[in-house]
């Protein structure tokens, strides 16, 4: 095998993929080999819960599942995490050092959370790291961390740009509204964005199913707790002044996903710095960032958009333009990764075919 061998890949999942995902695509253009298993498919069950319960349960039976073709492909890839977690330890329990190679996608783990059930679901981690030969990570940053906290080579970790889905890029902003939008629930502060808004009286919209208001909500900020479609969700983008993605805390890698959406749909967007946001815009060329907490200099980037209406339109210019670079550069880094998988296999395959010839196995030289 060389390294422009195309690979046979399996790549598990955890929702119903109905061939519109980009990345399939991108990996069909390269006549890699593909294979999904993804959660089993209720098409004659129409409940919203039964669905979310069935995706849930997959990132469990998924991995299980990819243990019975796993003579049959070169490289496995895990996209969520806890996907990638079940089969690395499948993976180091009953077949350990053998092939296929093994990549996570989304290796990532939140620094701030001191619980000890979370330090379980570490110490639980950590049993299958064995079982994973690569990590891609949401920062530069992550990279160095990890590899000192769990003894990952550097050469088998790296950051791995996140991607807006690719026909949102090809949307127009449509007729821009009054109001600020903000969404998400996981790792959000949405108090220090109450804070900031509170003297300024601009219509603020706020989706989120988790939040539950600590300070009390001035008469212009709207909360939407109800799920929405996506093309709800691209619509409240599209239509807002601006997006604002307040988190909590620097060492949180996460956000950078609806930091994107915002981006790719030529929005201006407010964002709190951490580990992941920093690596996908440019301080008042592509985005604007605020420390975590720090309402009052989120109030005056706040203040300055909205006032500014060329300056906002400048930033929507370039997040757009930003988001393509970090669309080609993904390409690049994964296309690089999966030749060093293919030189992996070179290598092995190389000594089984020497070891064979030294027993004399008909064929071999």
């Amino acid at each position: 095998m060389t390294a422009e061998k195309k690979l046979k890949l399996m790549l598990l999942i955890n929702w119903r993929e109905e061939g519109k995902w980009s990345f399939l695509q991108f990996l069909k253009s390269r006549k890699h080999s593909i294979r999904i298993l993804q959660p089993v498919s209720l098409k004659h069950v129409e409940s919203p819960k039964i669905t979310y319960i069935s995706n849930y349960l997959s990132e469990l039976y998924v991995p299980l599942a990819a243990l019975f073709h796993r003579n049959s492909v070169d490289v496995v890839v895990s996209w969520q995490m806890r996907i990638g977690v079940f089969y690395g330890l499948f993976k180091r329990l009953l077949h350990p050092g053998k092939p296929p190679l093994h990549i996570v996608q989304d290796f990532h783990i939140d620094l701030t959370k001191p619980t000890r059930l979370y330090r379980l679901q570490i110490a639980f981690m950590k049993l299958a790291l064995p079982g994973i030969d690569h990590f891609c990570c949401n920062s530069t940053e992550e990279e160095a961390i990890y590899s000192e906290m769990f003894g990952i080579p550097r050469d088998r970790i790296r950051f791995l740009p996140q991607i807006s889905p690719i026909r949102w890029h090809r949307m127009s902003s449509g007729t821009v509204g009054n109001h600020i939008f903000s969404y998400g629930n996981s790792d959000r502060d949405f108090d220090t964005l109450v804070h900031a808004v509170s003297g300024l009286s601009i219509p603020t919209v706020i989706l989120s199913q988790k939040y539950m208001p600590q300070v009390p909500l001035p008469k212009h900020v709207t909360i939407i707790r109800n799920r929405i479609s996506e093309n709800e969700l691209i619509d409240w983008l599209a239509t807002s002044r601006m997006v604002v993605i307040p988190m909590q805390d620097y060492r949180i890698a996460a956000g950078q996903i609806s930091l994107l959406e915002a981006m790719s749909l030529g929005k201006p967007v407010v964002v709190a710095r951490n580990m992941a946001t920093r690596e996908y815009a440019v301080h008042k060329e592509s985005a604007l960032f605020y420390e975590p907490g720090n309402s009052q200099y989120l109030s005056a980037c706040i203040r300055y958009l909205w006032d500014s209406e060329s300056a906002a339109n400048e930033i929507g210019i370039w997040a757009k333009q930003a988001c393509l670079h970090h669309i080609e550069t993904r390409a690049t880094l994964f296309t690089e990764l999966l030749e060093k998988c293919a030189k992996t296999w070179d290598t092995v395959e190389g000594i089984a075919r020497n070891r064979r010839a030294e027993l004399g196995v008909p064929g071999e030289k």
